[in-house]
């Protein structure tokens, strides 16, 4: 027998025989490496969070969110829903497409893929805009005194940022009428749909500097966002952001008013104060802005709250608020962004720093956000966080006899034999 053979003792004759064989002649090589390409290459995501912003030059340009793994991105137009076609309009790389040299008449209809050598995503939902948009007017007149303060009316607002929403056929911001405003024509401003929208006032004259309250009426029920018990606004003042998270808690009906406030530092004179959106469901019913002078002030938002999924528990720390002297922190739950409840499902006091939430359920999904309170109000929102809760699982094993146990991840334990 020849030795080589000899030495390879019990190994099977057909792992002989793939061992005498040429890598270029097994069998199925092909096929392997198909395999292994089709598990290595993957077509990637649709891109996410599209837009489409219209200008004044009757352009549409359409930005989005980077899909991961994608090499570019394809565009597809059309006139009429689902008549976008088969051929993109144009190929990119980057994450915005300015549309340029469009028609004012038509509706244009937009989807969009993400390429790479394995293949494309799926089209993107459909999203519409028209161009240009609306040139908006108004914002100058002056309060109209009411007791202590000033009242300004939605509908006389300088509106920008306008959005086409497809579903009702019109530009938003948009003035129309609410039975339950209070305004002049009962006429108010509906800030949602438009995910950047702005109201301005440019003509908020006060006697002197100081702190004022700036104190929004408001109505808006589920609507078009289903879930969403709290819209979150913007306000910002003679050109500086105070803050992005002001709370809008649901009222429960469009022509059910209620009210949203915070105080700020005005200047002798004339100021300028926005109402700005932070999302597409911004408020719908904007009645009227209350301007009147304030002693004290709710507190600042909590910030970088943080959340940790324990088993069946959830714990939430967040840094103090730094204004307003805080008497409380009210922490809230939804199982949606943006669904936190209007009732807090905890209250801590206004010294502490963390809450644990012992209510969930395991394979849930929840939201939180955590406001600050005092005798004055309700601060602003924290940032809102999510996690998917846990159950409580079985108890980890007990040590064996003269072994002392420490936990690991996943209940597991490692064990170590005492000594002494």
């Amino acid at each position: 027998m020849d030795k080589a053979l000899r030495r390879l003792g019990g190994i099977s004759a057909a792992l002989v025989l793939v061992v005498a064989l040429k890598p270029g002649d097994w069998p199925g090589q092909e096929q392997l490496r198909a395999a292994r390409t089709a598990a290595t290459c993957a077509i990637p995501a649709p891109p996410g969070d599209v837009e489409l912003t219209a200008g004044a030059d009757r352009s549409i340009t359409v930005s989005w969110s980077a899909s991961a793994g994608a090499a570019r991105y394809d565009i597809y137009r059309g006139i009429r829903p689902g008549g976008e076609g088969r051929t993109p309009i144009a190929s990119t790389t980057r994450t915005t497409y300015p549309d340029r040299h469009l028609s004012a008449k038509p509706v244009y209809f937009y989807q969009l893929t993400a390429m790479n050598s394995c293949g494309a995503s799926a089209r993107t939902p459909e999203d519409a805009s028209k161009t240009p948009p609306p040139v908006g007017t108004g914002g100058s007149k002056p309060g109209v005194r009411s007791g202590p303060g000033w009242v300004y009316y939605g509908k006389d607002a300088l509106l920008a940022h306008f959005d086409w929403f497809q579903q009702l056929s019109g530009w938003f911001p948009q003035v129309l009428g609410s039975p339950g405003a209070i305004s002049p024509g009962r006429r108010v401003v509906d800030m949602a749909y438009s995910a950047e929208g702005t109201m301005t006032f440019t003509n908020v004259v006060v006697p002197k500097n100081g702190v004022y309250t700036v104190d929004w009426r408001y109505a808006f029920a589920f609507g078009a966002f289903p879930g969403v018990r709290n819209r979150e606004m913007g306000l910002e003042v003679d050109g500086r952001v105070i803050t992005r998270t002001e709370r809008f808690p649901i009222t429960g009906s469009f022509d059910a008013y209620r009210h949203s406030f915070l105080q700020v530092q005005l200047h002798k004179g004339r100021n300028t104060i926005l109402m700005l959106a932070v999302s597409h469901h911004g408020v719908s019913r904007v009645d009227q802005m209350r301007i009147t002078p304030a002693a004290a002030s709710v507190p600042g938002a909590p910030a970088r709250l943080t959340v940790t999924a324990g088993r069946a528990r959830a714990t939430l720390r967040w840094t103090a608020s730094t204004s307003g002297h805080p008497t409380s922190y009210l922490i809230y739950r939804g199982t949606m962004s943006g669904g936190e409840s209007s009732t807090p499902v905890g209250t801590v006091s206004g010294t502490a720093t963390t809450f644990t939430d012992t209510g969930v359920r395991s394979g849930t999904t929840y939201f939180y956000n955590v406001a600050a309170g005092n005798r004055v109000g309700v601060s602003p929102d924290s940032n809102e966080v999510s996690l998917t809760a846990r159950g409580a699982g079985p108890a980890p094993p007990a040590a064996p006899p003269g072994f002392a146990g420490t936990v690991l991840a996943c209940g597991a334990l490692s064990y170590g034999r005492r000594r002494g």
